[in-house]
């Protein structure tokens, strides 16, 4: 076994390429990606500006890439630590420089994870985290109803709330906050996006069902000294983005971040007399610090958002009473507030040995309502994680250990009915990952959490990673996830609606087990690498909270699954890199969902079994010219049983499939960009999406059986400027 390992491990070596990207000044770029020229092979640098990547040739070349300096190709040196330093691109645009992939797969990490990178949101207008994967095909977006302006992600086939989504790894876009929460994550504050599917890591909790995204913000200590975004578009929406970072002393970083949108336009395409889009208005800031010692790293920061929302009916808008109105409104004013920080202890002659303490406090508070039903909710939520790192004799056998706690409390008031309840889960974990060579990687871990209300939480969670040839990697992952619904927030697209929300039990935690893997691998064709990737993933539900629409066009039963529940995933994508200056990627997505509804295993409505997308993406000489194309298709989907509905008022049992494309072309000069850009350029949208929209007040009245846009084809325009650090 030694032998073994000893054989490995210099193979490894012969094979990766270890180094540091800085500045002209010494100063370690955070986040920089290091690219093999012509695959989608690439790592992002990590705080002290260090990577290692595995090379899938021994005589590739290297890109690096930093927005604001000048990319630079370099030639692999597996000899030694590589120094790169890269100029600050201050003044010309005639520069030489190369264009790296703008997503790529992590080829050293044991779990599926693809890193959406800031050159690849901005293709798209990117205003906030649920605009940020318009060019990806893992997640899809869409609409949730036809009042609340409201915007869910789908994963795997499932609703984005069995996704863990993170910030920084603290956990963000859950609770209350699970509806509307992607909108209160700019684009603009975003650097990388980690899309991981399958069941995450244990370091990060329980909660990860379907798949974890993490988003990392901007650094204080790496951003832009000055970023201007403004944005409009033909409906009539503004917003404004601003963000600043400077140094305060030898260790100590400061940034901040302010965004704002503002829309107050009565739009209605379809002339049903509700408002396509309801009216806006966000104010979000964010103020950090950081400092950077020699043995302590560690960062504070706080947020404060408020988001209002008014919308339904022509005529109703700000400042309007939903309860006594003759028209049928809808209202949503959220403030949240977080303090947030980290702290690691660092060992400098033990690089793999570490602490770590991550902390957030966050206050979330709702006051609205639809219809003449009122909602107030608030949430407290507090959470810690301190972790440890270290080896077991050598590097090959790496370990994490440490523990969490996680405190929510939830007030919330629906219409007569007030629902309280206070959760806390302390628990443990260790994941241990062993890596004998760049070939092969196993990661393991369990957690154990204790809930309060509903017991113990065991939960097992098994990567791994094996490279079959310098081209070709597969990976496999099986892990288990819980999680506590929220019946009212996950179901405000329903209750746009004369449905009657009928809890018939106490709803129960939802338990999962996920299953599946992937294939990574390139096919050299005429000089240029076809990257391949097909992944497929299955889940199973021990518990699911079942949101019955087909037993009544006038009810929303709620209960616990008694049967089967499961969805089947599969992806398979390919990038192209045509030329050094034309890139075309595209994937076929098949999903199987099903559910045990009303004791009968039925597809889960308004979801696609069939989808395609396409996106193409060219550049003049030194990107002086940018062009971006995306195309979406759906598939059929089913909707629910309507058949006890007036004829005039009945759906058909399934959709027909659409087409859905933007496009966006953007000019750069020496101080920014500017972009010009259309979402849904065919223009397509869903005739009549709300059931008698004459009679809001009726029995009939459905807003939430939206399948397709409702808002036809928009354009908008923007610029970027920036002051580099």
């Amino acid at each position: 076994m030694l032998l073994l390992n000893t054989f490995l491990s210099l193979y490894a070596a012969a094979q990766t390429v270890r180094g540091m990207v800085a500045d002209r000044q010494h100063r370690p770029l955070i986040g920089a990606t290091v690219l093999e020229l012509g695959t989608q092979n690439g790592i992002i640098t990590d705080p002290s500006g260090h990577f290692i990547l595995k090379l899938q040739s021994r005589e590739s070349k290297l890109v690096i890439s930093y927005s604001g300096f000048i990319s630079d190709t370099l030639t692999a040196d597996l000899s030694g630590m590589m120094h790169i330093m890269l100029e600050e691109n201050t003044s010309q645009l005639d520069e030489v420089v190369v264009r790296a992939s703008s997503t790529f797969f992590d080829k050293l990490e044991s779990k599926h994870v693809e890193v959406i990178t800031e050159a690849e949101l901005t293709k798209a207008a990117c205003c906030n985290l649920s605009e940020s994967f318009e060019t990806n095909a893992s997640v899809d977006v869409s609409f949730t109803d036809a009042i609340s302006g409201a915007k869910t992600i789908r994963m795997l086939g499932l609703d984005g709330s069995y996704v863990q989504i993170n910030r920084e790894n603290i956990p963000n876009v859950r609770g209350l906050s699970g509806r509307y929460g992607l909108s209160y994550i700019p684009g603009t504050w975003i650097q990388s996006i980690d899309v991981g599917k399958g069941a995450g890591t244990v370091v990060n909790g329980f909660e990860s069902m379907t798949g974890q995204i993490n988003v990392e913000l901007k650094k204080p200590e790496a951003s832009e000294k000055l970023y201007l975004n403004t944005y409009i578009n033909s409906f009539g929406r503004l917003e404004v983005n601003a963000n600043h970072a400077r140094r305060l002393g030898d260790k100590w970083y400061g940034g901040f971040l302010l965004h704002t949108n503002h829309f107050n336009n009565a739009l209605d395409q379809n002339n049903d007399g509700f408002l396509d889009l309801p009216k806006s208005r966000q104010i979000n800031i964010m103020n950090r610090y950081k400092y950077t010692g020699d043995k302590v790293i560690s960062q504070i920061g706080f947020t404060i958002m408020r988001d209002e929302k008014a919308g339904g009916q022509l005529g109703f808008g700000f400042g309007d009473d939903f309860r006594v109105t003759s028209q049928y409104g809808f209202v949503n004013n959220t403030t949240r507030t977080e303090i947030f920080g980290k702290t690691g202890l660092l060992f400098p002659h033990k690089p793999y040995k570490g602490w770590g303490f991550i902390y957030s406090a966050a206050y979330l508070d709702i006051d609205g309502g639809f219809g003449r039903s009122n909602y107030q909710g608030e949430e407290t939520t507090l959470y810690g994680n301190i972790i440890f790192q270290n080896i077991i004799g050598n590097s090959f056998h790496q370990y994490k250990t440490g523990a969490s706690i996680l405190y929510d409390h939830f007030d919330e008031v629906y219409a007569d009915s007030a629902f309280t309840r206070q959760e806390v889960v302390p628990g443990p974990y260790f994941e241990y990952t062993y890596t004998p060579g760049d070939r092969f990687t196993l990661l393991a871990g369990a957690r154990t959490d204790f809930h309060n209300l509903y017991g113990t939480y065991f939960t097992p969670r098994l990567h791994t990673r094996f490279q079959l040839s310098e081209n070709t990697t597969i990976r496999g992952a099986v892990g288990r996830g819980y999680r506590t619904p929220n019946v009212i927030v996950e179901n405000n697209n329903v209750l746009v609606s004369s449905r009657k929300l009928i809890i018939e039990e106490t709803p129960e935690p939802e338990v999962s087990r996920n299953i599946g893997g992937s294939l990574v691998t390139a096919v050299n064709l005429k000089d240029k690498s076809i990257n391949l990737t097909a992944d497929y993933f299955y889940t199973t539900f021990e518990n699911q909270l079942i949101y019955d629409m087909d037993q009544s066009s006038g009810q929303l039963r709620v209960y616990n699954l008694n049967g089967a529940s499961y969805a089947h995933s599969l992806q398979v994508e390919a990038n192209y890199q045509l030329s050094d200056r034309l890139n075309l990627k595209s994937a076929y997505k098949f999903y199987d969902v099903r559910a045990t509804i009303n004791d009968e295993l039925r597809q889960v409505p308004f979801n696609a079994r069939n989808r395609f997308f396409l996106n193409t993406s060219y550049s003049t000489k030194y990107d002086k010219w940018e062009i971006d194309y995306t195309l979406h298709w759906y598939g059929r989907k089913r909707l629910p049983d309507t058949s006890d509905n007036p004829i005039e008022f009945q759906r058909d049992t399934f959709t027909p499939h659409y087409f859905h494309m933007n496009a966006q072309v953007s000019r750069g000069f020496r101080w920014g960009n500017i972009y010009l850009g259309s979402e849904n350029l065919l223009g397509f949208t869903q005739g009549s999406p709300i059931i008698d929209a004459e009679n809001p007040f009726g029995n009939e009245f459905d807003a939430s059986m939206v399948w397709a846009p409702i808002l036809g084809r928009m354009i908008y325009a923007g610029f970027r400027y920036k002051i580099k650090n």
